[in-house]
């Protein structure tokens, strides 16, 4: 089954330590993808979450980036 997987790269929750090591749960042709700037909270409209990390990209910007991501995901699929 095709499956992606979107992450952040300055999420403190979900980190990127987390996701690399969560890739052997995952199909082998899984598609990562790493959105630079965003936090967990850039995921939703929930605010920070203790813990997080500090975003450096704007939360419109990277809707913006996790939709087309998405997206291209799903354009990609047969």
């Amino acid at each position: 089954m095709p499956t992606l997987s979107i992450s952040a790269s300055e999420d403190g929750l979900s980190t990127p330590e987390k996701i690399d090591a969560s890739r052997e749960n995952l199909p082998p042709d899984t598609t990562f993808t790493v959105i630079e700037g965003a936090s967990h909270s850039s995921f939703g409209d929930y605010g920070a979450q203790p813990g997080d990390g500090v975003p450096t990209l704007r939360d419109d910007e990277a809707r913006q980036q996790i939709s087309a991501a998405m997206l291209e995901f799903l354009d990609s699929l047969p």
